[in-house]
Parts: structure tokens; C-alpha cells; sequence
């Protein structure tokens, strides 16, 4: 996980497993996923994904 392209293909992959489980989650009644309260967290860590990924001390501590 030495570059960048590498660490955010694993935070892409660890977010689409936990996306995966909470919709699986949802199908078998074991909890209540609603648009209402998935979107504002996805907008709040995509910015936070955005915001990180564009300074140098998220990417290793390299400018």
C-alpha cells in the first residue's frame, strides 16, 4: 500500500464491502437502511474524501 492509486483502490473496496453488507442487512429485516439517513453520511464522506485526498499528509506525508 506503498502509492496512492493502491491505498485508494483498498478504502474503494472497504467501502463498497460495508455498502454491500448494510444493503444485505436491510434485505434480511435485521436493520432499517433508509435513503434519509444513507445519503447525508455518503455526502459528508465523500467531501471528507475529497478534502483528504487532495493534501499531501493523506497520501503518505509527501507535498
Amino acid at each position: 500500500m506503498a502509492d496512492g492509486g493502491n491505498r485508494r483502490a483498498v478504502v474503494w473496496g472497504l467501502f463498497f464491502i460495508a455498502a454491500g453488507i448494510a444493503f444485505l442487512l436491510d434485505r434480511l429485516d435485521v436493520w432499517t437502511l433508509r435513503a434519509r439517513y444513507v445519503l447525508p453520511v455518503l455526502l459528508i464522506v465523500l467531501g471528507a474524501a475529497i478534502l483528504l485526498g487532495g493534501r499531501g499528509w493523506a497520501r503518505g506525508g509527501r507535498d
